[in-house]
């Protein structure tokens, strides 16, 4: 066995250049792999362990406030056998706050939801110690951390109202952690301040509702009971009383605002840290792959050079599969060092990574390092490299010892002389890169994929950043929301007056609720999210794919998810029902969008009506062609000094600009790696090459050609090939960009998605990959400078 490792620890000397890249490339992969392997598998445990740690609900539901029906809410949930114990708190919610750091200028719009931390909460209780704090110390979310620090100043405007609350301290919570799920700040304040916040804006700009936090019994978790189902029955149970109590006796009754199952939020706020995760965990692969197709191009180089050495130990005894064992004893060697070090480092930075799921979960990394994930990496890799070594070793096999004493040259050579120098008035450099390209065509081969592969993910990535970031648009069009100004509040009057703004395009209402839905294929009610429309026709966006939106009151559209659970489709009749009342309705369209997974359901005012009652709606706002917000503001405080209309651009931009964050950190590292592999492939082909034509550059210089000429020509010598390959990569991209976005966004049951790479990206990615094959293959020809021909003439 010490003749197989001396044997290979010489031979990894002779491909010093290569055994580095290989190794530096088993690094980045075992260390790319290993970090987002552990936050794919650890993402969902550090929402677990945070609900195990705060003892979290398994279900809220939300209700305003409202003594008579959060009683009969109350008692259904103590009935139902599967639920252990329940827990109520009061929180003021301000859909329209404002937030800012004291001392900015601008400020941010976000939801945001009061708790007092005075209170005692047992269930889904605030992760951060709040003993001992007073007075306008709050505890404010872990997501805000990259912005605040303990002892900062945030600045909460409701209306007109502004409060300086100090950060003392910061709170994760597994339902209110993403923007993906709840969108809401949770912020913890005093008794006082909570008061003081209830008392300005109870009722203008917010309400005070009730949280109630129930949990499972023993029995039901071991039954693994489904809590999106659990939390439709109780809903759809309370819904159908407060809908006919209120039918029979003329009143309002209120409902639950919110059923939150622990099963979906959880799902929810995985989305943007698996949508980023995933993308470098490919590109990881990606570069694994790169790295067999390396060491397969050095190795093959290898042992063509040196068949003569192969003979003789042939002729001395060894086999060809102790070839092989060497060979492969050369290589594990290599990988076992690039793949232990690439995981060590991730085990030693994966605390500090975990700033991806702080951006893109809104929690902080609580996992440790998975000794199981590094174990299954690194020996991944090697049992790769031991079935591509055998691979290899076929050319061992190939090659008898007669052939291989002379050194592998066939008694006649039929080559094609491609680009005659008579023929073709291209300069010497230009012809021999070309001779050089498609001469050896085969050998080639491998750094046309690499550098196809490269520019295939580079492009992806930067469309990824053109769809995502690029436009505003484009973002609401996959996130499958509506387009429009600005939004507020009010009653079914209030769209007149709206419509009646000089400032003001167009208008439109919605109004929300939770209906039960049943279709002849699945005859059990679900409980949908349902919009009532006042005007379909004026409504922008919104992810519809199929069909058309609803025009009459006996019509519906359906988000994709909410169809797949129905087993729909164009034409299908669902039954909803409500109470007592049960209506019809045919599916007009379908629609993807984000909201609620998917599970929405769309119809007209008309429509609604005819299953529940409606009392207020929320105006969504168009404004006329070169009009502001600012503008529009100052004509509706006018008109409507009571009320408060919101930016729908800015409220929309916290959500926004995380996505864009994520997407925009994902293209700079995968064009920062795609650099640093291009110049290990073109270091490693120019060695190579330089190697081999050592005595043919010696005879050049010696015919009068400079260093510099020899440079360029060397520079010049694989760019034909590196064309080749960007020209497939882009084509590549043109095709695969939708594909993988539309593999990405299948968790939303989306069909298609808008997916654009700009012309500037493909010109960035061609251009850079040019460059660095240039600039890397000019800096190792350098070499060149230091051949003497003289010197070459006593050289065996």
């Amino acid at each position: 066995m010490y003749r197989f490792f001396f044997i290979a620890k010489n031979n990894i000397k002779k491909q010093k250049g290569d055994m580095i890249t290989f190794f530096l490339l088993s690094f980045i992969s075992a260390f790319l792999i290993f970090v987002s392997a552990s936050f794919l598998a650890g993402g969902p445990k550090v929402v677990d362990d945070l609900k195990e740690k705060t003892n979290g609900a398994d279900i809220i539901f939300n209700i305003g406030k409202d003594d008579f029906s959060e009683s009969k809410l109350e008692e259904i949930i103590i009935g139902n056998e599967n639920i252990a114990e329940y827990e109520k708190t009061e929180f003021f919610g301000a859909g329209a706050a404002r937030n800012r750091k004291k001392g900015a200028k601008e400020w941010n719009e976000y939801a945001m939801q009061f708790i007092s931390y005075e209170q005692e909460i047992k269930i889904q209780s605030c992760s951060a110690d709040t003993k001992g704090l007073r007075g306008n110390e709050a505890v404010i979310p872990v997501r805000l951390s990259t912005s605040y620090a303990k002892g900062d100043i945030i600045q909460i405007k409701i209306d007109k109202n502004v409060y300086d609350l100090k950060v003392a301290g910061f709170c994760e919570d597994t339902y209110y952690c993403s923007p993906m799920n709840m969108g809401t700040y949770q912020v913890y304040v005093s008794d006082d301040m909570y008061n003081s916040i209830v008392f300005d804006n109870d009722g203008r700009s917010g309400s005070v509702s009730d949280a109630y936090k129930v949990t499972l019994t023993k029995a039901a978790q071991k039954k693994n009971i489904d809590t999106n189902l659990l939390g439709d029955k109780i809903s759809g149970e309370h819904h159908d009383w407060a809908t006919d109590y209120g039918m029979a006796n003329g009143i309002k009754v209120t409902q639950i605002d919110n059923c939150l199952p622990y099963g979906l939020m959880r799902s929810a706020s995985m989305i943007l840290p698996y949508i980023f995760i995933a993308i470098v965990f490919a590109f990881a692969l990606i570069i694994f792959v790169i790295a067999i197709v390396i060491i397969h191009f050095s190795i093959r180089n290898f042992i063509m050079n040196n068949m003569k050495n192969t003979a003789i130990m042939e002729a001395a005894g060894y086999t060809t599969g102790e070839l092989v064992a060497i060979l492969m004893c050369q290589l594990l060697i290599v990988s076992i060092a690039g793949s232990l070090s690439g995981v060590i480092l991730g085990m030693i930075t994966i605390g500090k990574l975990g700033i991806i799921m702080l951006v893109t979960l809104g929690l902080s990394w609580n996992q440790p390092a998975n000794m199981t994930i590094a174990l299954f990496v690194t020996i991944g890799i090697l049992a790769v490299i031991c079935l591509v070594t055998q691979f290899l070793g076929r050319d061992y096999k190939r090659i008898s010892v007669l052939e291989a004493l002379r050194g592998g040259i066939n008694a006649h050579n039929f080559k094609k002389n491609f680009f005659p120098f008579e023929i073709y008035p291209f300069p010497v450099p230009v012809i021999l890169s070309l001779k050089e390209t498609f001469g050896k065509f085969r050998s080639q081969l491998g750094i046309i994929f690499i550098i196809m592969v490269l520019t295939m993910s580079t492009a992806v990535a930067l469309g990824f950043s053109d769809t995502f970031v690029s436009s505003e648009d484009a973002l609401l069009d996959v996130g499958g929301f509506t387009k429009y100004d600005g939004y507020t509040t009010g009653d079914e009057a209030f769209e007149a007056s709206l419509k009646n703004m000089k400032t003001v395009e167009t208008v439109y209402g919605e109004t929300w609720n939770a209906l039960s839905y049943s279709s002849n294929k699945v005859r059990d009610g679900q409980i949908l999210t349902t919009v009532g429309i006042t005007d379909t026709t004026v409504r922008v966006g919104g992810g519809l794919v199929e069909g058309r939106w609803p025009l009459h009151e006996n019509e519906l559209a359906l988000g994709t998810n909410a169809a797949l659970r129905l087993k729909v489709g164009i034409g299908d009749v669902l039954t909803v029902k409500n109470g007592a009342m049960e209506e019809n309705y045919i599916v007009t369209g379908m629609c993807q969008v984000m909201n609620n997974m998917g599970m929405m359901v769309y119809l007209t005012d008309e429509g609604i009506k005819k299953v529940t009652p409606v009392v207020g709606y929320n105006y969504c706002i168009t404004f006329k062609e070169g009009v502001d917000f600012d503008t529009f503001n100052a004509e509706f405080e006018d008109m409507f000094p009571e009320k408060e209309a919101q930016d729908y651009h800015k409220a929309a931009g916290a959500t926004l600009d995380l996505i864009k964050i994520a997407m925009k950190a994902t293209a700079l590292l995968i064009m920062v790696l795609t650099v640093l592999i291009a110049m290990f492939v073109e270091s490693l082909v120019i060695r190579t090459q330089i190697t081999k034509s050592w005595r043919d550059l010696g005879v050049s210089k010696a015919l009068g050609y400079t260093s510099t000429q020899l440079i360029g020509q060397t520079v010049l010598s694989n760019i034909p090939a590196v064309l080749i390959g960007v020209i497939l990569g882009v084509i590549l991209a043109k095709f695969a960009g939708p594909r993988v976005g539309g593999v990405i966004f299948m968790i939303f049951g989306y069909k298609k998605v808008s997916f654009t790479i700009y012309p500037i990206s493909y010109i960035i990615t061609f251009v850079t990959i040019i460059a660095v094959a240039m600039l890397t293959a000019g800096w190792i020809g350098r070499r060149i400078k230091g051949l003497e021909p003289v010197k070459m003439i006593t050289e065996e």
